[in-house]
């Protein structure tokens, strides 16, 4: 019987709601509206005091970003002539804000992001995955540049030919203009192509001449003679 008391118990506890407090909702507002205005914050761990115009309130990435240059008295009309220097600042180290001043808004503008000078604009999300994109195409790239368990040498090779022709690594060998392959230990006579390619093999033997040249060339440097002191004159 008590058992079952405890079970009819325990199915009316209520679940908590996971859902913003009015505290946190309270805030939010408070920091959109605020958005443009100048700014105190102290932030933890040692209490770092930043003060600057709040440039922007994020509740995706739960910062906000704030601009501690001052503004010059004539702002200048474009947003990238604009001094800065922003700092983010995430909410969970805000210890406190003070609001300064309203600072400058666009005349009858609502607050936040709207009346903001200098003018915020959207994210261009598709500019921003393009960039991505092509900053993952470049790494690749380079990393497909990289030869896997090769020798210092066998990359400095790549690498000059890579500088004027197609080069690309198959396992440990070079592959040059997709017709010449170059195999360990890359020599001149380790340059071997199909008959209907041989004429890119005395290019390639060319580059690798002048690699190997400059490689056995004894190093040049531009450091000044160091003059030798001579030693004073006995008896005048």
């Amino acid at each position: 019987m008590a058992e079952s008391k405890r079970q009819s118990t325990a199915g009316k506890i209520a679940t908590p709601k996971v859902a913003p407090t009015k505290d946190v909702i309270d805030s939010d507002l408070m920091l959109y509206k605020a958005v443009g205005a100048r700014i105190k914050v102290t932030c933890a761990p040692l209490n770092n005091v930043l003060e600057g115009t709040l440039f922007t309130t994020c509740n995706i990435t739960n910062s906000i970003a704030i601009n501690t240059v001052t503004p010059p008295p004539n702002p200048s009309s474009t947003l990238s002539s604009q001094p800065g220097d922003y700092h983010i600042i995430p909410f969970a180290h805000i210890l406190n804000i003070e609001l300064l001043g309203p600072g400058e808004r666009i005349p009858e503008s609502g607050p936040g992001f709207d009346g903001a000078l200098p003018s915020i604009t959207k994210v261009d999300f598709d500019a921003l995955r393009a960039r991505e994109e092509a900053v993952i195409r470049k790494m690749k790239e380079r990393d497909s540049m990289k030869g896997r368990g090769v020798t210092k040498e066998a990359q400095e090779i790549f690498d000059a030919l890579a500088r004027t022709l197609p080069t690309r690594w198959h396992d440990t060998s070079i592959i040059v203009n997709d017709a010449v392959i170059i195999s360990k230990p890359y020599t001149l006579d380790d340059c071997q192509a199909p008959k209907d390619k041989q004429q890119s093999v005395p290019h390639v033997k060319k580059i690798l001449e002048n690699f190997f040249a400059k490689k056995k060339a004894p190093q040049v440097t531009n450091r000044a003679p160091v003059a030798t002191p001579i030693a004073p004159r006995k008896g005048g």
